[in-house]
């Protein structure tokens, strides 16, 4: 089994993907928009969940052959999340104890507390860039995390870290967290069923001014 194959695996083995799909990424594209490749965690948890939320708690973002993003799209798109990070470290400064810049980090997360998670990609191999997290409410914000993206994950629902490293707890031991394509998620809302606990939306229909 490749190391890839262990990582997801082991996340598989914690959050099942019976509502995931295929994302079917174009790699290639990915590589010449962002010019670099992806981590193959990354590339082996589209093949397998694809982009969505888990438990409402938490998005992985949608890989896209774009890094700006597009009007109206600046939020919950890896261009537009990643745009968000660059100015944040730009502006406020980045963690401590790096060289890299603001130019070096591409989001793939956000969580429900507004905290966006992201790599570092610094190393020539992305298998070696580690997660590196803006905590909306941490001290100090940002944090760096010597893992991957799929390991990251593991870590947060088995309570793998020395703390919880997102600013909303919701899914920090999570023993069963539920993930869900943003396909399905989003037909599920649109039939009146919350896409997370299968019960009616008691908000459908309601029009809000």
């Amino acid at each position: 089994m490749s190391p890839e194959e262990t990582r997801l695996a082991a996340l598989l083995a914690v959050m099942p993907a019976h509502d995931g799909a295929d994302e079917q990424v174009d790699w290639d594209a990915l590589r010449g928009a962002w010019r670099v490749g992806f981590p193959s965690d990354y590339r082996a948890f589209m093949a397998t969940y694809g982009a969505g939320g888990i438990d409402d708690a938490f998005s992985v973002l949608t890989p896209e052959a774009a890094t700006q993003p597009a009007f109206g799209q600046e939020l919950g798109s890896m261009a537009g999340e990643t745009a968000t990070m660059r100015h944040l470290w730009a502006t406020e400064g980045g963690p401590d104890g790096t060289t890299a810049g603001p130019d070096s980090v591409i989001a793939w997360g956000v969580s429900c507390g507004a905290d966006i998670l992201g790599w570092v990609a610094v190393d020539e191999d992305p298998d070696h860039w580690p997660v590196i997290v803006w905590e909306r409410h941490g001290r100090p914000h940002w944090k760096i995390y010597d893992c991957g993206m799929a390991e990251f994950l593991r870590r947060l629902f088995v309570e793998g870290f020395d703390e919880c490293p997102l600013s909303d707890a919701s899914l920090w031991g999570e023993p069963a967290p539920h993930f869900v394509h943003w396909r399905e998620e989003q037909r599920r809302w649109e039939s009146g069923i919350d896409p997370y606990t299968g019960e009616p939306d008691p908000y459908f229909g309601t029009e809000f001014e």
